[in-house]
C-alpha cells in the first residue's frame, strides 16, 4: 500500500488508557501509521472536546478527518462492514481463503505465546482476537513475572507482540468468533464480520469478561461514574471520593492505582476480609487515602446523571450505610469468554472450559488454555505457559513433529 492510499489516522489518547493502546494496536496490526496527541496537554484537551463536539473519554478516533469514535466505535465498524467503505480501508481476504492448521481464539498471553510455539513448530497459525492483549492491558504493574520485575502491563504485552512478529503467525485483530462448527476437515469458526474461517485444529485462548453488580443504577450509570477498569477510567476522578468493589486482587491493585491519583477511595468487600495477596492487602492498609469496608455489599448506585452516592449494607446486620463519591469502579471477577463453544464443551459450575493436563477439552480437536480454562491459578506466567502446553499437543496431534 503506497503513502497515497494510506488513510489519515489521528488518536487522541492518553499514555495509561487500555482502549487507547487496543486502537494503536489494531492500526499497527494493519500496517497503517497514525498521528497520536496526548490530551495531558490541556490544549490537546480542548481541542479534542472541540472536534468530537464534547467528547471527555479516550480514546477518539478520527480517519481522514471523518470521527470515529472509541475503540468499541471502531470495532463495531468493522462488523458492519462501514471501515471499508473509508479510503485506505480493505476487508482481509487472505484470513477467509485458505484452511489454517491452528486458529488461536485470544490474543492474550495465552494465545500469544501458543502462536509462537505453534510458528516455531512449523504450524500454519492464524490468531483472531477483538484486541491484542486482554486483561493484562487493564492492569498496571506486573511484578510477578520471572525476570521481569515491576514491568507495566502495557509494556509486557508490546514485548510479546514483537517477539511473536517476528514469526510467520498472521492476526486478525478487531473480530469476534460468534460459533464454531465441526466439519471432517477441522472446524469452521464464524465471524461477527459475517466470515468464515476454516482451520483443522483450534486452541480457545479468549479469557475472560469483568463480572458485574446487578444492582439498580449500574446499568444505568454506565460511563457515568460506573466503571469495570480504573487503570482505563481512573484519571477521570483524580483527586475526587471514589468507590472500589472487591477485596481481591484485582480491587486492591485498584485502590492503589486511584491513590495515586490522589483520590479518596472507599474499598468495599462483602466477606469479612479482603481475598488478595497479603502484600498487597497491606500496602491497601496502610495508605492513609484508602478506608476498607469489609462485610459490606452493594445495595444501589444513586446519583442524577451521573454517580453521586453508593448505598451499602451490612452483610451481617443489615445496617445501611450512603457514601457520597463520584465513581464506582467494579472489581468482583471474571467471566470466561466461551459462549461460542459453550454449548459444544464440557464447561465447570463457574462456565471454565473444562481441561486435562494436555489441555484437551471435551470435543477431539480443540484445545484451551490461559483464564478461559479451569486451571486455578489465574496468572499471566501461568496462561502464557499454558499457551506454549497447548500448542505442542496441537503440533503432535496434527503430526507435524520438528525434526
Amino acid at each position: 500500500m503506497t503513502d497515497e492510499q494510506d488513510p489519515r489516522i489521528e488518536i487522541y489518547s492518553l499514555e495509561w488508557c487500555p482502549y487507547c493502546q487496543k486502537a494503536k494496536n489494531y492500526f499497527k496490526s494493519k500496517g497503517f501509521s497514525y498521528q497520536e496527541y496526548d490530551i495531558g496537554n490541556k490544549d490537546t484537551k480542548a481541542e479534542m472536546e472541540e472536534r468530537t463536539g464534547g467528547a471527555k473519554t479516550v480514546p477518539q478516533i478520527f480517519i481522514n478527518d471523518r470521527l470515529i469514535g472509541g475503540y468499541d466505535d471502531l470495532i463495531d465498524k468493522k462488523h458492519t462492514g462501514e471501515l471499508y467503505q473509508i479510503a485506505g480501508f480493505a476487508a482481509e481476504a487472505k484470513v477467509y481463503e485458505k484452511h489454517w492448521d491452528l486458529i488461536i481464539i485470544g490474543a492474550g498471553p495465552a494465545g500469544l505465546n501458543a502462536g509462537l510455539y505453534g510458528a516455531r513448530k512449523g504450524l500454519d497459525v492464524l490468531i483472531v482476537a477483538k484486541a491484542l492483549g486482554g486483561q493484562m492491558l487493564e492492569t498496571g504493574e506486573i511484578d510477578n513475572y520471572l525476570g521481569l520485575p515491576g514491568v507495566e502491563g502495557a509494556d509486557m504485552m508490546e514485548a510479546f507482540w514483537r517477539h511473536v512478529s517476528n514469526y510467520d503467525v498472521i492476526m486478525e485483530l478487531g473480530e469476534e468468533i460468534t460459533a464454531v462448527e465441526k466439519t471432517e476437515e477441522g472446524f469452521q469458526v464464524q465471524t461477527k464480520s459475517g466470515g468464515e474461517i476454516s482451520g483443522s485444529s483450534l486452541i480457545i485462548a479468549s479469557g475472560t469478561t469483568n463480572r458485574k453488580l446487578d444492582v439498580p443504577g449500574e446499568k444505568e450509570f454506565n460511563g457515568l461514574g460506573v466503571h469495570y477498569c480504573a487503570t482505563c477510567d481512573g484519571h477521570l476522578y483524580a483527586g475526587e471520593k471514589v468507590a472500589v468493589i472487591g477485596g481481591g486482587n484485582s480491587g486492591l491493585e485498584a485502590a492503589l492505582d486511584l491513590a495515586r491519583l490522589d483520590c479518596e477511595i472507599y474499598l468495599v468487600e462483602f466477606l469479612d476480609h479482603l481475598t488478595g495477596d497479603k502484600v498487597l492487602a497491606d500496602r491497601v492498609r496502610e495508605n492513609d487515602s484508602i478506608e476498607v469496608y469489609t462485610s459490606y455489599g452493594v445495595n444501589k448506585i444513586d446519583g442524577h446523571n451521573k454517580v453521586e452516592s453508593l448505598r451499602l449494607k451490612h452483610a451481617e446486620n443489615g445496617e445501611k450505610l450512603d457514601l457520597e463519591i463520584a465513581a464506582v469502579f467494579i472489581e468482583i471477577g471474571l467471566i470466561p469468554n466461551n459462549d461460542f463453544v459453550e454449548d459444544m464443551i464440557v464447561v465447570n459450575d463457574l462456565g471454565e472450559i473444562k481441561i486435562n493436563n494436555k489441555n484437551e477439552t471435551s470435543l477431539e480437536g480443540i484445545w484451551a488454555a490461559g483464564d478461559v480454562t479451569s486451571i486455578m491459578d489465574k496468572q499471566v506466567i501461568v496462561a502464557a505457559a499454558e499457551g506454549a502446553k497447548a500448542a505442542l499437543r496441537v503440533n503432535e496431534s496434527l503430526g507435524l513433529l520438528s525434526r
